[in-house]
């Protein structure tokens, strides 16, 4: 009989764990590339395959999680420890109210407004650039993208040429003739699958088994044979057909899909990315507003009480001056602390940590308006919107759903066959001496009638249910569409239209300025007051006017479908869309 040494085996035990772990890295890591290689190529014939400058995401492996082949998990990983103090374990410090009048508070806000020293100067661009390369937003539907494409490299993995081996080896003691006999026998299988694509599966194996008696008295018993192995199995009613390829064809359909999301999230992004910035344009317009409103009204008090020292106007009058000097103050301390917070909001939405300053550029974008005829523009969305190409195409999956669910209803028919090559049977140690005259060939048809199909039809009939709310889904989207463009069509006339009227408001209240200047011993502190408010309101109303023109026209561009978006994040202009010499921020500049 063999014996092994306890220690000698242990080690030999390590040893062998841990060839077996490094031959895993190294097949592991190798086959991550190869699966990092065919996501970018699924990624890149899915975006080819849209055409209209789609691209495709470029992911760093690099950026994930390695994991551990023996993970060591700590004592509390299934308790995970809470921070939840009682309220006697906390504190808080109060300080005195302070007591200031207006010349410390309009000292306090003017240091608390001015720009960190090291800000750097953000532009749009500089917006768009930086979103595409640090927005948790962006990446995630990047990521979004690739695990369709890796769902789909799973599926088709099941329909390529499967190999397989599996090695099993059993060590047996039995007694016989008054004494326990050891043997160890392996068997060895090494085989290939495929899956037919009108449904079943063919599979090829090599059986190899060796038996070896441990006792030395029955040393002749050893035996050793191989088979070859040929098995096909298929179906001729349920399973039988395009029915077999349904899951691959859907998964080769959602990666079309997930193209299609992506490229319209790039499109939203620039959209939602330009409103966010052209709101800190204009509050950064309305806070410079303030500051000139809190420099006239500081300049009527003044005035005011020079006249009320001098006797010739009542004391009120300085009092109502000052007062609304006061809430020009106020009002300019809440623009600039909203300014502030949507400042961090910004940053945090394009990845940026919140304590790095800069300074926003005020700069509007410079899209030429557009001539809209609503009837072409809704015939243009029905036939470019990514959105309703995808909920019309998911109407003929559930079609191809409900023809599966009425095939599972069929009975089953299935063709079996099986072929075994055998070893030479009269020969314990035949090796590879494979005997043709043994060979084993059987062929069946094996029936099932369908008694029970209960759970196929409650499934056929939600097939069915899920292909009329498809259906619904995909009217119901074409009619919002349809609102969103009207709205978005009406979006830029109302846009130009107050655009005048605001150019107008604001001409007025300098003329009514001008007036009171040009007169003003005749105007009192109310006029004063009055006038400088009313300029202050038209300013920040035309530069919200010109704002929402510029928002108006991306969101026309977005609801037609005619929005393209190029690599870099920009906005590309379309034939006959002059921007003129100098191209504005957030445009690809087409020019030779």
């Amino acid at each position: 009989m063999m014996v092994l040494n306890p220690r000698s085996h242990l080690a030999f035990r390590r040893s062998a764990a841990v060839l077996c772990a490094l031959a895993s890295m190294l097949g592991c890591e190798s086959g991550l590339q190869s699966i990092d290689r065919q996501t970018t190529e699924k990624l890149r014939e899915s975006a080819e395959s849209m055409g209209g400058n789609a691209i495709y995401p470029e992911y760093d492996p690099n950026r994930y999680e390695s994991g551990s082949y023996f993970p060591d998990f700590p004592e509390n990983a299934d308790n995970p420890a809470t921070v939840n103090p009682k309220a006697d374990e906390l504190s808080f410090t109060s300080i005195p109210t302070a007591k200031e009048d207006a010349e410390s508070i309009a000292a306090r806000f003017e240091k608390m407004a001015r720009d960190e020293p090291n800000s750097r100067l953000f532009t749009f661009d500089d917006s768009i650039a930086y979103a595409i390369e640090h927005s948790n937003e962006y990446l995630t539907a990047e990521e979004a993208y690739l695990l369709v494409a890796i769902r789909l490299l799973i599926e088709e993995r099941r329909w390529q040429l499967l190999p397989s081996n599996v090695t099993t080896a059993t060590f047996a003691n039995d007694g016989t003739n008054g004494r326990f006999n050891n043997a160890v026998s392996i068997v060895d299988e090494l085989g290939v699958s495929q899956r037919l694509p009108f449904g079943g599966e063919v599979a090829a194996a090599f059986v190899v088994q060796a038996t070896q008696q441990l006792d030395d008295y029955l040393q002749n018993n050893d035996t050793q044979s191989a088979d070859i192995v040929l098995e096909a199995a298929f179906p001729l009613l349920r399973g039988f057909g395009d029915v077999a390829l349904e899951p691959l064809i859907q998964q080769r359909r959602n990666l079309i899909y997930a193209a299609r999301n992506f490229e319209q999230f790039r499109r939203d992004f620039f959209q939602d990315l330009a409103d966010d910035y052209l709101t800190l344009v204009l509050q950064l317009q309305g806070i410079a507003n303030g500051e000139r409103q809190v420099e006239r009204s500081a300049a009527v008090e003044s005035r005011m009480k020079a006249l009320v020292e001098s006797g010739r106007t009542e004391p009120f009058q300085a009092d109502l001056a000052t007062q609304n000097t006061l809430f020009a103050l106020d009002r300019l301390s809440n623009q600039r602390e909203v300014y502030r917070l949507t400042l961090d909001r910004f940053k945090t939405r394009i990845g940026m940590p919140v304590e790095q300053p800069i300074a926003i550029e005020p700069t509007l974008l410079k899209l030429p308006i557009p001539d809209v005829d609503p009837k072409e523009s809704l015939a243009v969305a029905f036939r470019y919107r990514l959105d309703l190409q995808t909920s019309r195409d998911i109407v003929e999956d559930f079609e191809r759903k409900v023809d599966v669910a009425r095939n599972a209803l069929l009975a089953d028919l299935d063709v079996v066959l099986s072929n075994n090559l055998p070893t030479n049977p009269t020969m314990p140690q035949a090796g590879v001496q494979f005997s043709p005259d043994d060979n084993e060939f059987a062929a069946s048809l094996v029936f099932s009638m369908p008694l029970d199909r209960v759970t196929e039809d409650l499934q056929l009939r939600q097939s069915q249910i899920l292909l009329e709310q498809a259906k619904r889904s995909y009217y119901l989207a074409r009619d919002n569409a349809a609102v969103s463009v009207r709205q978005s069509a009406r979006g830029i006339q109302t846009a130009q239209f107050s655009l005048v009227v605001q150019e107008k408001n604001v001409q007025a209240a300098m003329n009514r300025q001008a007036a009171i200047d040009a007169a003003p011993d005749r105007a009192t502190a109310r006029d004063r007051t009055e006038a400088v408010d009313a300029l202050r309101r038209a300013q920040d109303s035309l530069d919200s006017a010109r704002r929402n023109l510029q928002l108006a026209i991306l969101r026309y561009l977005n609801n037609t479908g005619q929005m393209r978006i190029a690599p870099n994040g920009k906005l590309i202009p379309l034939p006959g869309m002059d921007v003129g010499e100098e191209v504005g921020p957030g445009i690809v500049d087409t020019s030779p």
